[in-house]
């Protein structure tokens, strides 16, 4: 009896869609040569519970791209840095909108030993690692034999923007419509074009300790600049991932990322496939409505546009 009084509780208590257990928190790709291409992006439920809510993300990630095809080719070697701020406001029951901005930079950067480290404790053996040198910054595209692209670092500059709009369809079902806006001005790291997406949103909750969101995304970005030849122009991206309540106040989540490929017809691999990245990390629960987390992101996936690894914090908060 005492039992199944306690499993009652721990069901009740669970509540999709508030601050009591939201989902994993949101993720967007950081990489540029998928970020440039599309404003698509893996969001929880968004709805705040109070008037208003705000979410700080920082991500910090290593970029290695190496890949030639003789006639063409691509190299990222640079360290990335971005801090977003997102701001939700409720409309009204079903209705609420968004605004984000953001910073980022692009280094020579300090972790290249480490992350060879880190990667040796997984077996993991990144051939491009092995040929470039430690530190250094790189960040060019030859898309025909003698006509190469090449972007220059950033110290700290402004990224491209969002606004958005979301209806809520019921308590565990989102319809986000998000414009991407061409606020950054740093060459290679900018969409340089206005971006529209529109991304689904739901969650289900599989027990009182154990909550799966997933989004599908569709999105349109005009080609521009000198590689619109090559350029998709439509989008698709499917999220999905789970957050394991271990006690009121402690959380691990991990969530998939899938996008189709931000060009075609270059025959580099970096640039041409699709890309799959996993985040997973854990989540402390200051008060309700109120947390922190921290994640790591993997690209298991080695062809697309890939990142070694992205070290990610944040805040998320309710009032």
């Amino acid at each position: 009896m005492y039992s199944l009084l306690t499993l009652g509780l721990l069901a009740a208590s669970f509540t999709p869609g508030t601050p009591e257990f939201p989902g994993p928190p949101p993720w967007a790709p950081i990489n540029p040569i998928e970020a440039n291409r599309s404003v698509l992006f893996a969001p929880p439920l968004m709805m705040p519970a109070e008037q208003w809510s705000t979410t700080v993300a920082y991500d910090y990630a290593s970029a290695i791209e190496l890949y030639g095809t003789g006639l063409r080719g691509v190299l990222l070697d640079a360290e990335l840095a971005r801090l977003q701020l997102t701001l939700t406001r409720r409309i009204d029951k079903s209705w609420f909108v968004l605004g984000q901005v953001a910073v980022q930079g692009a280094y020579s950067g300090f972790m290249d030993s480490f992350i060879n480290w880190y990667h040796s404790l997984l077996g993991v053996d990144y051939f491009a690692r092995d040929i470039r040198p430690l530190n250094k910054y790189g960040y060019h595209v030859t898309y025909e034999l003698g006509r190469t692209i090449s972007y220059g670092p950033v110290d700290l500059g402004l990224a491209d923007s969002k606004v958005g709009i979301g209806r809520m369809f019921g308590p565990h079902l989102q319809l986000l419509l998000v414009l991407g806006i061409p606020t950054s001005t740093n060459p290679g790291y900018q969409a340089g074009t206005l971006q529209t997406g529109l991304i689904a949103t739901g969650e289900l909750g599989l027990s009182s300790w154990l909550l799966f969101t997933g989004s599908l995304g569709l999105g349109f970005t005009p080609r521009t600049g000198t590689l619109a030849l090559y350029q998709n122009v439509f989008f698709a991206s499917f999220s999905g991932g789970l957050r394991f309540k271990l006690t009121w106040r402690n959380f691990l989540f991990f969530n998939i990322w899938v996008q189709t490929p931000p060009y075609k017809n270059t025959n580099l691999s970096p640039m041409d496939l699709t890309d799959f990245s996993i985040d997973f990390g854990y989540i402390f629960r200051l008060s309700k409505g109120t947390e922190f987390w921290f994640s790591i992101t993997e690209d298991p996936f080695p062809d697309g546009p890939a990142l070694d690894v992205t070290f990610r914090l944040g805040f998320r908060a309710g009032f």
